[in-house]
């Protein structure tokens, strides 16, 4: 699939081979037969199956397309089009080219250490931003970079409403099984990323499925990542509570899958569905009346006990997407980050957010990878969030007409 107007082009590529380096060649080939040979940046994202020979399969298809700056990840399922492939193995990239267009990768490694001790200044260094940049896309290691202060690094290095995007691979199961790619390094730790300036604009795409129950409740006591205490109560004790007073399909949504929702900025009067955090209840201590959440929540932060269903999910997409297509900008191209926690369990169908994406944009090249968490704006600043959909639709900067073409 082609995509390209007098300024922005793009061209996505998909093999489902089994062989890394004939997938390789063959997505190569496509990028090449499509006229990306004057490409300004590359994205390609791999499934689990090609690990091993990715940076081989990174190194091919850059070389295809005149060694552009180039970014690659494993993931546990990929996104191209209208499909999205869970199972089984895929590589797919993404091609973007225009005479305007300014891209340079970045890496982290395990030398950098953990996203907290990242300082404004040795973001910069990596970013090197000669202009105010239009995207910035970050892909990280959940076992030595998943911490919540991986966003926020980049937030204070960059002008404020710069969108940014990615999240946590998850193309292996255990420390030191991902692979991240940035041009000629190759990791299995840290973090790698895209920063891309000049004539293009991102539009983000989000979708959060959690859908708020129950009453707002302040964290009055916790232990770690334990929370002991909801408005003076015992947390559990609140659950309980809670849980008693919905309706029986809700209750058992929340009662077969606890989730909280801590919301960003506790001081809003009102708080939306784009206003949490979303995090699993991974233990109910019955004795102690504590709930053990991973990452825990802070003493006097809000939260309210949250239910993930499909309804809620394809009524956000729909308004984001309403929102997104006010812009009559055609898109030229899709990158994708859609939760671990979504897909048919979650959806009912296979393929929902890739296609409801690719169709409601006018079918654009669309790449997407499966994320342990995505990074989304939560009240309006980026963040790890969990069990949602982020996207950004790419666009040129000026209204132009635009050719689609598909194999």
């Amino acid at each position: 699939m082609t995509s390209s107007s007098a300024q922005l082009g793009s061209v996505l590529a998909v093999d489902r081979h089994a062989d890394t380096r004939t997938a390789a060649w063959a997505v190569g080939e496509q990028l090449a037969a499509k006229n990306a040979d004057d490409a300004s940046m590359v994205l390609l994202i791999g499934s689990y199956h090609h690990a091993a020979a990715l940076p081989e399969a990174a190194r091919t298809v850059r070389e295809a397309v005149g060694d552009p700056p180039l970014v690659a990840i494993t993931s546990a399922g990929v996104l191209a089009g209208c499909d999205e492939m869970h199972s089984g193995p895929a590589l797919a990239a993404l091609s973007i080219s225009g005479p305007g267009i300014r891209a340079r990768s970045f890496a982290f490694d395990h030398r950098d250490g953990p996203p907290n001790v990242w300082t404004r200044s040795i973001v910069r260094s990596r970013l090197q931003p000669a202009s105010p940049p239009k995207l910035v896309m970050v892909f990280a290691d959940p076992f030595t970079a998943g911490s919540t202060a991986l966003p926020m690094a980049f937030e204070t290095s960059i002008p404020r409403g710069t969108p940014l995007m990615g999240g946590l691979v998850s193309g292996g199961s255990q420390p030191g099984t991902n692979v991240l790619v940035a041009d000629d390094r190759v990791l299995n730790a840290g973090a790698v990323g895209m920063v891309i300036e000049g004539r293009i604009d991102a539009t983000p795409i989000v979708a959060h499925a959690g859908r708020a129950v129950g009453p707002p409740l302040v964290v009055t006591e916790v232990d770690g990542g334990t929370i002991r205490g909801l408005g003076g109560r015992p947390a559990a004790e609140m659950l309980d509570l809670v849980l008693a007073g919905l309706p029986p399909q809700d209750r058992a949504r929340l009662a077969g899958r606890p989730l909280i929702g801590i919301a960003a900025e506790a001081g809003r009067p009102v708080h939306g569905r784009g206003d949490f955090l979303m995090r699993p209840v991974a233990a109910i201590d019955r004795t102690g009346g504590g709930l053990l959440v991973p990452g825990g929540a802070p003493r006097g932060s809000t939260l309210r006990f949250q239910i993930v269903d499909g309804d809620t999910e394809r009524q956000d997409l729909a308004m984001s997407l309403d929102l997104a297509t006010l812009d009559e900008r055609p898109a030229t191209a899709i990158i994708a980050a859609s939760s671990a926690g979504r897909g048919p369990g979650l959806l009912g169908e296979d393929g929902h957010d890739a296609a409801r994406l690719h169709a409601r944009m006018d079918t654009p090249p669309l790449l997407g990878f499966v994320t342990a968490a995505e990074i989304a704006p939560i009240s309006g600043r980026p963040r790890l969030a969990g069990l949602g959909l982020s996207a950004v639709a790419l666009r040129p900067t000026t209204r132009t007409a635009r050719i689609d073409a598909a194999d």
